[in-house]
């Protein structure tokens, strides 16, 4: 009788093993994910804060009277007129949003 319970005893540990082994694997996946997650939400957040610094500019051109055209030729070509269009208009998704401030300039 003492075999059985031996065997038994010894599945219940490769069992629990197994099982301890998944949960590690499990929590470092989680890890990993999560750095991933972190740094695609800051990369966004990049993203966005590039694109509306370039919106600005080309507001700024358009201001001292630039064209789309002209534009393109002071970017070096770096910009065509469909991508000035979608920056001119350009509209942060991932940025904070800005503190609304109470009358008298205080922060809500």
């Amino acid at each position: 009788m003492g075999s059985k319970q031996t065997v038994r005893q010894a599945a219940r540990r490769a069992a629990f093993q197994m099982q301890q082994r998944r949960r590690e694997e499990e929590a470092k996946r989680e890890r990993r994910l999560t750095n991933e997650s972190i740094k695609l939400m800051v990369a966004l957040r990049e993203r966005d804060d590039a694109e509306a610094r370039a919106r600005d500019a080309i507001r700024a051109m358009e201001g001292e009277g630039l064209n789309a055209a002209a534009i393109v030729r002071r970017s070096n070509g770096e910009l065509d007129t469909k991508e000035i269009a979608r920056l001119r208009d350009f509209l942060p998704k991932y940025a904070d949003p800005e503190p609304i401030t109470k009358p008298g300039g205080r922060p809500s």
